[in-house]
Parts: C-alpha cells; structure tokens; sequence
C-alpha cells in the first residue's frame, strides 16, 4: 500500500485542474443524451413511426454505422433509440475518457510534474497512476449517475428501469474500459503524442472489426470490445455480460498498467526510443523540420483513412439488399429500376461517408496546427526563433501542411471506398462521384482549420472551440433527420449545405463562400499571432 501512499491528495489535484473539461464533457454527454431521450417520444411514439426508422435502421449502411437492430420481440421507441445512440455515444465516452488518460498520465509525466511530486513529497511511486484512474472512475460513474435518473425520468415507451441504469452503466463502462487501456499505451511509450497515437489506432481497430463483422456476420462482433455492448440487447433482453467483460477489460489493463509503471523509470516507456542523426537535411527550415516530425503520425492518419475507406467500400455490395429482397418492389421497379434505386442509396451513402471522412481529416488537421502553439509553450520552438524566421513564415509552414494533409487524407479515404466497392459492386461507381464528394468536403474541413488558425493567433482560451463546433456539426448532420431537426438547426451544419453531393452538381457559390471565410479568419489569425507575446 506504501506505493500508492497519498493517491487522494493527487486526485484532488487532477480534479481542480481537469474541473472545467470534466464539467464542459459531462454536461454535454449526459444532457445531449437526456434531451435526446425525452424528445425520442415525440419522434417515434407510434407503431407506424417506429416500423418507418426500422426499415431504414436494418439498411447494411446503417448497421454499418449504428448496428443491428434487436432480432425478436415488439420494437419500442425505447428499442430505437438504444439502436441509434449506444455506438454512437460510447464513440463520444470514449474519446473523452481518452484525452483525461493521457492528459492525466503521459503529459504530466512529460512535462515533469511527476517526477516533482514523487521526488518533493512523500507520495507513492504508483499515486499517480491511480490517481488517473480515479479520476477516470469518478468522471464515468458521474456519467452513468446522470443519464441513469435522466433516461428513467424521460420515461420512453418501451424503457425499463433496468434497461434504463444497464444503459448508462455500459455506456460508461466501455469508455472507462478504453481509458483503462490508454493508460497502458502511455506506459509503453515515451510523449503524449505517441500515447493518443496508440489510443486512437485501438479504437479505429476495435470499431473497423464491429462495423465489418455486424454488416457479414453479427457472432464474430465479440472480436471487438466495442461490439461487446451490442450484447447488451437493452430494453429488450438486458443482458449484464457484456457489462461484466468491459469491467474485466479495464481492471485487466489498468493491473498491467500498475506492472509496466513499476518497472520503468519516470520520463521514460517500456518500449526503446529510437536515437536520432545528429545531422540531418530535415533540419535547414521550419518546413523540413515539421515534416519529419509529423512524419510517423501523418502516415498513421493516412494508413488509417485508408483502411477505413476500404472497409466502408467492401460493403458496398450489401447496401441494396434490403431493396432487392422486396418482391413488390422487384415487380413494379423491374431490373433497371432496381439498379437505379441502389445507384441512388450508394450515392447517399457516400455523402454520409464524405462527412465522417471530413470530420476524421480535419481532427487530424488541427492536431497538427495545434503543435503551433504546444511547440511554443513548451520551448520548442526557442532555436526556431533564433533565425531570421519571421512569425508570419512559421505560421503558414504550420497552417499548410495541416491545410495538405487535409485534403490528402480525405481525397485518400475516398480512393479507398472506390477501389474497394469496384471489386464487389456489379456496376462500378465512376471516379467523379468521388471527386465531387472530395471538392464539396474540402472547403469544409480547410474551413474549420480557419477556426482553429484564428484561436491560436488570438483567442488562446479558447483552443477547444473548435472541438464543439465540429463535434456539434457532425451531430446535427449525422442525427439531424432522424431527430427530425427544424430547417434552420440543419442549416447551423456546413455539411447540410452540401448534402445533395454527389447526387447533383456542387453549389459553386457556396463552395466560395465558406471558402472566403476560411481566408479572413485565417488572415486575422496572422495578423494575431504576428502581434501577441510569445507564450502568453
């Protein structure tokens, strides 16, 4: 017990520094979900509403993104919305529990805050970790608190109690079973960077084998933790396993955590650094430099894009099946309308995967702006300024190479699904839907890079806007018509205004406009950052 000897004392202070973002993700997580809940009744009350969302949720697209409906019994609205929002939302739980890991963990040990208070006070070698964890534990059961009462005082046709608290429960057991996990990269590795690297290539892995295994065969799901919580049948059968495993998932990693940090050094990782050249081309500018630091983590982005696209592609095949089986409407459409109907649900899906592509692309983007600024507060950039290297150059180095890689990891995403759907699609889809998708998303994803610019040349505070206006349009575009949103909520989502792409031609006027303001904001985050103190 000596090891983790005053593990309160530095969970009291992860809380009063992490207070503000714990407070800013569990409002948002659990009243989103709430609000959600108590307006489901509205949506889907009716037995015609509720067979209508189902025939569009069975879709293989939709499975793919959601998951399979539940097989046998009645279908309620509370059945709906468990089927809408349990993947999704864990997605969001995930991520969260996966920023306060290793801000909790592999930053402050790199920034040297670790090793002070083990070196300074009589704190046990093993506090900190468990102080993470803590923190972790307390940021979900709060989650799972929240949302339990919340979705029982909705009261949606269909729910239960127990259905309700195995809900929230096994929400916030996967994200603290992920977080529990990222602890364990951030003993393995030596920075931050590499830790979320890791973090994030585990969940595009776990959510690439749910998507492929429910879309061909829904028993292999149990390959992937992520599609343990599909086991859970909710409000249907409510079965506590899955809920069991994730809690063994995370109590597994955090003990080989707990292992892996006895026996390694504070400010090191398990896994060997590699040493570098002491010359080196990649150091004469402030290009070459970045290059070959974001090397490692752009071919990451742009493998995993990839990969994704491809997965999407493969099933390609399956996406009019839920048409093709329907007698009647093989009678009355006949063979060529038949093809047409599934050309047209391709199309639509493709602009749905333009939007999640764009999403993925522009957190890469700002990732890699962003170092714009931790690479000043940490000192980094000190030797850079030494040279006659004016601000105005350092910030367009680091602004166009998040702007390319952009625009190479969407275009890339989208080569992937083609390549992929012309080898099982009977009709291959031609090159220009794809590149139309691709000249609609780029002013998008260069648009919130604008955001992101202007925060760092001025609006310092206010870095972590950029994660809600993007995570807010994504939202509203991904759920918008499901929660049937008014006009003018779908219209707040820059994705809507080109959501007929590439079913028709692309809007050139709109296309210019958001491309016109990510230009000002991006010039009035110049002229910002060439004006404010360094590091202040």
């Amino acid at each position: 017990m000596r090891q983790l000897l005053q593990s309160s004392l530095v969970l009291r202070a992860n809380l009063r520094r992490d207070r503000i973002k714990i407070l800013i993700w569990i409002i948002v997580l659990s009243g989103l979900f709430i609000t959600v809940a108590a307006k489901f009744k509205t949506l889907y009350g009716t037995t015609a509403q509720i067979e209508t969302i189902a025939r569009t949720l069975r879709a293989p697209a939709m499975i793919a993104l959601f998951g399979p409906v539940p097989k046998g019994g009645t279908l309620t609205t509370a059945t709906i919305f468990a089927t809408e929002m349990l993947i999704f939302w864990s997605l969001f739980l995930i991520i969260c529990n996966l920023s306060l890991a290793i801000n909790a963990s592999r930053t402050q040990e790199s920034a040297g805050l670790t090793e002070l208070i083990l070196g300074g006070y009589p704190v046990g070698r093993l506090a900190p970790l468990n102080a993470a964890a803590l923190e972790l534990t307390i940021v979900d059961g709060s989650f799972a608190l929240i949302t339990g009462l919340g979705t029982t005082l909705a009261a949606m046709p269909g729910s239960d109690l127990e259905g309700n608290w195995l809900f929230a429960l096994t929400l916030a057991a996967v994200g603290w079973a992920f977080g529990m996990i990222t602890l364990v990269f951030a003993q393995l590795v030596v920075d931050s960077h590499t830790a979320n690297i890791y973090g994030y290539a585990f969940l595009g892995l776990a959510y690439v084998i749910r998507m492929l295994t429910d879309v061909q065969n829904s028993d292999w799901t149990w390959l992937s933790p992520l599609g343990w919580i599909e086991k859970s049948a909710i409000y249907t059968q409510n079965h506590w396993l899955p809920l069991g495993l994730l809690i063994v998932l995370g109590g597994g990693a955090l003990i080989l955590a707990f292992c892996l940090n006895a026996h390694r050094d504070s400010g090191t990782g398990i896994l060997p650094e590699h040493a570098g050249h002491q010359r080196s081309r990649f150091l004469r500018g402030p290009l070459t430099l970045l290059l070959w630091q974001q090397r490692t983590t752009s071919l990451f982005w742009l493998l995993g894009l990839c990969l994704l696209g491809v997965s999407y592609g493969s099933i390609f095949d399956t996406l009019g099946q839920i048409v093709n089986q329907s007698p009647v409407v093989q009678q009355v459409l006949g063979t060529t309308g038949m093809h047409h109907l599934a050309h047209l649900q391709l199309l639509h899906f493709m602009n749905l995967l333009g939007v999640i592509f764009t999403v993925l692309a522009s957190i890469a983007g700002t990732f890699c702006l962003n170092h714009l600024y931790t690479d000043e507060r940490k000192g980094y950039l000190q030797l850079v300024h030494t040279r006659t290297i004016t601000r105005a150059r350092l910030y367009w180095v680091y602004l166009g190479f998040a702007l390319v890689l952009t625009a190479s990891l969407i275009f890339v995403a989208l080569m992937g699904t083609m390549l992929a759907a012309n080898q099982v699609l009977t009709q291959p889809l031609a090159f220009h839907y794809f590149a139309k998708v691709w000249l609609a998303m780029l002013p998008i994803s260069w648009g919130f890079l604008a955001i992101a610019a202007v925060a760092i040349g001025w609006l310092l505070l206010g870095r972590q806007l950029i994660w809600f206006i993007l995570g807010g349009s994504f939202v509203i575009t991904y759920f918008g018509r499901l929660l049937n949103l008014p006009h003018w909520a779908l219209n707040l989502s820059p994705f809507h205004w080109f959501d007929q792409i590439p079913l028709h031609t692309i809007n050139i006027s709109r296309s210019m406009a958001v491309l016109s303001f990510g230009l000002v904001v991006i010039v009035l985050g110049l002229i910002g950052y060439r004006h404010r103190d360094l590091q202040d």
